[in-house]
């Protein structure tokens, strides 16, 4: 059984250089999807600029591929992770927020901080995302205390409805009044309802909402609020392909809900160590790993492809991806 945990250097008897990597699957409309997820990259001082961590995060890239991870998620937008191919997280829209963006809340909608007694009813609201990460209901109570997150419940007629999990922008300090949304889940109507409610009971001055593509409902509620939305991607965040056709393979039932059986039989995809090829009968498209993410997943980087086969890949791409949130490693 392959195991989360630390990846270490030793200089001199000391530790000098470090990974954490956590396994996690995913919840993609009904697929399982095993990815690993990266954070904690650092290396002490004294031993920078000597491509320990590079030589780390190349070594745990290949152990989560030989772990069965499709996908490996770095918490952090650095060189270095671009280096080893790289990209940013999935495209979002953007949005910022400020008490005087909304009219007041109605009546029936409240907001407040949550508590540790909120953790079942958080997960509850979680389990109905079709786009989420597998989380044991045991999770969210350990990770409602977190000290750099906040949570905020959102009730219709005094029943939870949706909550939203808000961080602080690394190293600002706690009497900063600016805050960024990190996950949400739930009614979408009870959510952008009661945002006023949240500004009031929290005294925040902003909040910089960040929105999957792959969520419909939510941007049509903020356009027709007159919130303007923007591109961009998922904050701090960069993602690589491990394996694009074991990735494929896991995504078997969404495939087939989104093709023919005809164009699902004539399509296959190969990875090398320098990229990947999509074939569709006797077309093919061979691009390089950071092209390929970008394509399966979505980003500024994805390349336009013609023909047929770019209409099949276009029914397939960009895969959908949730918000880190509580998993943030």
């Amino acid at each position: 059984m392959v195991r989360s945990g630390a990846w270490v250097i030793a200089r001199d008897g000391r530790l000098v250089s470090h990974i954490r990597i956590k396994y996690n699957a995913l919840s993609l409309y009904g697929c399982r999807v095993k990815i690993a997820s990266a954070g904690g990259v650092c290396t002490h001082p004294d031993y920078r600029g000597q491509g320990l961590a590079s030589t780390l995060l190349d070594h745990c890239i290949k152990e989560s591929t030989r772990a069965g991870a499709t996908l490996f998620l770095i918490s952090g937008d650095r060189g270095l992770y671009y280096r080893t191919h790289a990209v940013d997280a999935s495209p979002c829209l953007e949005v910022r927020l400020t008490p005087a963006s909304f009219e007041a809340a109605p009546p029936a909608v409240t907001a407040r901080r949550g508590t540790a007694e909120d953790w079942f009813a958080c997960a509850s609201i979680y389990q109905s995302e079709p786009v989420r990460f597998l989380r044991r209901a045991d999770f969210f109570r350990q990770a409602f205390q977190h000290p750099h997150r906040e949570t905020w419940v959102i009730e219709w007629e005094g029943s939870p409805a949706a909550y939203v999990l808000l961080s602080r922008h690394w190293g600002h300090s706690p009497e900063d009044r600016r805050r960024h949304v990190t996950e949400y889940a739930g009614s979408r109507a009870a959510l952008a309802d009661g945002l006023p409610a949240l500004f009031e009971a929290s005294g925040l001055e902003q909040i910089e909402f960040a929105v999957p593509t792959h969520d419909r409902e939510l941007p049509g509620i903020f356009t027709r609020q007159g919130l303007g939305l923007r591109p961009g991607t998922l904050e701090a965040h960069t993602i690589r392909l491990l394996d694009l056709p074991r990735l494929m393979r896991q995504l078997r039932p969404y495939v087939a809900a989104r093709l023919t059986r005809s164009e699902a039989r004539q399509l296959c995809f190969r990875q090398g160590e320098g990229g990947c090829a999509f074939a569709l009968g006797e077309e093919e498209l061979e691009l390089n790993l950071p092209q390929s993410a970008a394509l399966v997943l979505g980003g500024p980087e994805a390349p336009e492809v013609g023909g047929e086969l770019g209409r099949v890949l276009g029914s397939l791409f960009p895969v959908p991806f949730p918000m880190p949130g509580m998993n943030y490693v």
